[in-house]
């Protein structure tokens, strides 16, 4: 028995102690394997990591990464989003502050405690990139100060909730930082008033990208910039609500301006357009967002005549219009498919949200139903896509916003994103005549409560004119179904395969069900691969299920044609 008992012991001791050397042994192997890595691929891989976890975990490791963490090419990214990160930050900043490259400061919290015990001065020579978040009033200024002392800062982002009140003094320390090429100043929405002079031309700013997201006057923004002669992009959120000061707006000359980018809910496009003709630039790039209730912003004319005339260098173009979806508009369809717009290759599309409907003008992108080499027809490339079914309520609100949106443009693409009822599906199909393509989510085969009756003959016959269909989250076999009882004359149909079925199976069933139009079947499966391929076109060749076809693979996209 004693026997027995120090066999166990030993047998558990020399388990013990293998499991020991076998870990021991790991971490010399782990260790020796990092040393066959070069320098230059450590420096590649510390791109990607943060700063502070750099330090921590290869400082003490041996001699040769100490140096390395040292050199000259080990740039540090210093990312303060945890209080303990903070901590740590606060423990080893003083053996790395002369080759950190950016810090974020993230903890509103404690980031006015770190600033107090936290010195930025010209030690940090290459520090180029500094975002603060929620910065106290009483801290921002000195912060500033201290700003100026570093030699190479391009990059400043200040975002803060505090009411700051008067930005004179910001903004004269951010146009006195001497290297500076971009400065964001977000206010998250809080009132605030500039007054600082035109520039005189005796202090001069050296930034390039300009971001203002605080209210300001068409009067302040014009003495802003004239302290920036170097600025190429400008990006602008907020204008004041009671901004009358833009009728008497002067001229800015901006030589070297090329993009600009606008969101405001306050000026309407009588406002807009004086702003743009008060701006002497070459711009090549002008994106702008609005939610003031102007339907002039869908006026395509005045777009047209404004482009050519003061914006003659444009190259891209895009613009966002929310409506609400209750203005009442009786005049011509916008005509944002005229020639000036298919030679740019700009069109128009339309979303539908719980509350808003938005506009959106936008260069052209190559759709799902577009195969290979197929054209593009400029003049039907309008779609509407719809965000928000209002499942499980009337349909009052939705047809509305259809209704609104077809008083102004003509529908050919439908695109809904979320699961949808098959009533709710053909209340809509039935408001859209001129459909030529569908792209769902998934259907669902409840009924309404609300005592809908559909489909109708109309919708039916609507559906009847789509030619091309996706459905990306296939639930069932039904969907399909439905969907190739409604649309006879479907001639592309894309799909997934369906979960728990073969591809085989699957495939089999499909062919089984075609109908005399349907020429293009894509099919998704997610472990496609070439012997896949192989396997199909024999069985389709055996079963003889298509003649005179093609089948080919587009990553997890199987594309299956006949004539």
């Amino acid at each position: 028995m004693d026997h027995m008992k120090r066999q166990l012991s030993f047998n558990q001791l020399s388990e013990e102690n293998t499991k020991k050397l076998r870990n021991e042994l790991l971490d010399e192997l782990r260790v020796s394997s990092i040393e066959n890595l070069s320098n230059e691929l450590f420096h590649e891989i510390f791109d990607y990591l943060d700063g502070i976890d750099i330090y921590e975990a290869f400082s003490n490791i041996n001699y040769r990464f100490q140096q390395l963490l040292t050199s000259s090419p080990v740039l540090y990214k210093i990312e303060l989003i945890y209080v303990s990160s903070t901590a740590r930050f606060m423990f080893i900043y003083q053996q790395i502050k002369h080759q950190i490259y950016s810090i974020n400061f993230q903890i509103p919290v404690h980031i006015n405690q770190l600033l107090t015990s936290f010195i930025i001065d010209s030690s940090f020579n290459r520090l180029q990139s500094l975002v603060i978040e929620d910065i106290q009033p009483d801290k921002i200024l000195s912060f500033l100060i201290a700003l100026k002392s570093l030699p190479r800062l391009f990059s400043l982002d200040i975002r803060t909730m505090h009411i700051m009140g008067n930005l004179n003094d910001v903004y004269r320390l951010i146009f006195a930082l001497p290297t500076l090429k971009y400065n964001k100043l977000y206010l998250y929405g809080n009132e605030c008033s500039i007054s600082i002079p035109l520039s005189t031309g005796k202090q001069l700013s050296t930034i390039e990208y300009l971001e203002i997201v605080h209210y300001y006057t068409f009067d302040e923004l014009s003495d802003l910039i004239s302290y920036t002669p170097k600025l190429r992009h400008l990006n602008l959120s907020h204008i004041n609500q009671d901004d009358s000061t833009i009728e008497t707006m002067l001229p800015i000359n901006l030589e070297n301006l090329t993009s600009i980018s606008m969101y405001t809910n306050y000026i309407n496009f009588d406002e807009f357009e004086t702003f743009i003709q008060n701006i002497y630039s070459e711009l090549r790039t002008l994106h702008v967002t609005f939610s003031y209730q102007d339907i002039t912003f869908l006026d395509a004319y005045r777009w047209e005549k404004l482009i050519l005339q003061y914006l003659s260098q444009l190259k891209k173009f895009s613009l966002k219009y929310y409506d609400n979806g209750h203005s009442m508009y009786s005049g011509e369809r916008t005509q944002f498919n005229s020639s000036f717009w298919i030679e740019r290759k700009l069109i128009m599309s339309m979303e539908i949200n719980e509350y808003k409907i938005l506009y959106l003008v936008s260069p052209y992108r190559k759709r799902w139903y577009e195969y290979k080499n197929s054209t593009v027809d400029y003049l039907e490339s309008t779609q509407l896509t719809i965000n928000y079914v209002f499942d499980g309520e009337p349909a009052d609100c939705l047809l509305m916003y259809i209704k609104s949106i077809l008083n102004r443009v003509q529908i050919y693409h439908l695109d809904i994103q979320r699961k949808i009822s098959v009533d709710r599906l053909m209340q809509i199909i039935h408001l859209l005549p001129d459909l030529i393509t569908l792209k769902i989510n998934s259907l669902s085969f409840y009924r309404s409560f609300f005592n809908e009756e559909f489909p109708t003959t109309c919708s039916i016959e609507h559906a009847s004119k789509i030619k091309k269909v996706y459905i990306e989250n296939m639930q069932t076999i039904e969907e399909i179904n439905f969907l190739l009882y409604i649309c006879p004359h479907m001639e592309f149909l894309n799909l997934q395969c369906l979960h728990g079925t073969t591809i085989e199976l699957f495939l089999r069933d499909m062919l089984n069900k075609i109908n005399k139009d349907l020429r293009l079947l894509c099919i998704y499966v997610s472990k496609a691969d070439d012997n896949m391929i192989k396997r199909l076109s024999t069985m389709i060749d055996n079963e003889k299920l298509l003649s005179n076809y093609t089948i080919h693979r587009e990553l997890n996209d199987i594309y299956f044609q006949w004539k």
